[in-house]
């Protein structure tokens, strides 16, 4: 017999599991994982849903840095960067073919 679980209502931040580590203070983000949520993003927006990334650490929101050269987002309370990965341009050549 299965009980069923009461709906429940949380707060879009408070869905951010904690860590037991310190995060590095930097990050590499693969190719395929920004294109991913950029599709995401493009399509919650079209359904009027924001798609903020937040720090992990700090439950902040993500600066974003446009056409970015290594940088992708900072975090404007702890400074940590995602950057590209090291396997960014050949990832994204073979997504693009």
């Amino acid at each position: 017999m299965t009980q069923e679980i009461p709906e429940q209502e949380v707060n879009g931040v408070d869905t951010i599991v904690g860590l037991s580590l310190e995060p590095p203070k930097t990050i590499e983000l693969p190719y395929n994982v920004v294109y991913a949520a950029e599709v995401l993003r493009a399509n919650w927006n079209a359904s009027f849903i924001a798609f903020i990334p937040y720090c992990f650490k700090c439950k902040e929101p993500l600066v974003w840095h446009q056409h970015p050269k290594q940088v992708l987002f900072h975090c404007p309370s702890c400074k940590r960067e995602w950057v590209k990965s090291k396997s960014w341009e050949e990832d994204k050549k073979k997504k693009c073919r």
